[in-house]
């Protein structure tokens, strides 16, 4: 079943994104996500490469902002394995070799998650300069590879995705993560999503978006800038 014949839609298009795919879907949730993922990761490593060890309190905000990072990642690649990626296989044969790549580049991210919390457990359990340098390596690595597995996915895997998933499916996806969330973390998550999203990007939002969840957002946001100057300073 294909889609590309509905009227294109208006995409949003943030720092560091490798594209913006026009098409019958919405993508805003995922650019969105990819933003926050990159930002925060960035803002991760600068912040473990200057902290005091001796600042404990800090260190444990630290890494339990990076266990909510890792958090909306678990459940953002896992609707793609289990949502998207076996659709696009059964309707777009001619490009099973994007969508290998893409499940093979989720797995290539899994040891770099594994090791990035590892290495912030340990570090915030006994802070020394070879633990500072174990978690900037992992931390470096996980942004690299999840930074140019983003990029493939946007360039390759949204317009495949444009193409052969359905409104109402993309509907049903976007359901399905929203109820792993509970509503405290799902307010959390929209803070997370719209914080220091550039001027246009904004006015894009708000003039697309339901009044009611540009609303949210903004109070959400709000709340949320609050531990954004705490972590990042």
């Amino acid at each position: 079943m294909r889609t590309a014949d509905h009227p294109n839609l208006p995409q949003v298009m943030l720092p560091g994104q490798a594209a913006s795919v026009p098409g019958p879907l919405d993508m805003s949730n995922m650019y969105l996500a990819h933003y926050g993922f990159r930002r925060d990761l960035g803002y991760l490593l600068t912040a473990v490469g200057r902290i005091d060890l001796g600042d404990r309190r800090r260190l444990g905000a630290l890494r339990e902002h990076l266990m909510w990072v890792l958090f909306v990642l678990h459940y953002h690649h896992t609707a793609e394995d289990e949502g998207i990626w076996p659709r696009l296989r059964e309707r777009a044969p001619e490009a099973v070799g994007t969508i290998d790549a893409l499940e093979a580049e989720h797995a290539a991210c899994d040891r770099w998650i594994g090791e990035s919390a590892e290495a912030f457990q340990a570090f915030g359990a006994a802070p020394s300069e070879q633990g500072r340098d174990r978690l900037m390596t992992a931390l470096r690595a996980l942004a690299d590879t999840l930074g140019a597995h983003l990029a493939h996915e946007e360039t390759e895997g949204i317009p495949l995705i444009m193409a052969h998933i359905t409104a109402r499916e993309d509907k049903k996806i976007h359901k399905a993560i929203t109820k792993q969330y509970g509503l405290r973390k799902l307010i959390k998550l929209l803070g997370w999503m719209t914080y220091e999203l550039p001027p246009h990007v904004e006015d894009q939002l708000r003039r697309t978006s339901p009044k009611a969840m540009v609303l949210l957002s903004s109070l959400a946001r709000r709340r949320y800038e609050r531990l954004g100057r705490y972590l990042w300073g």
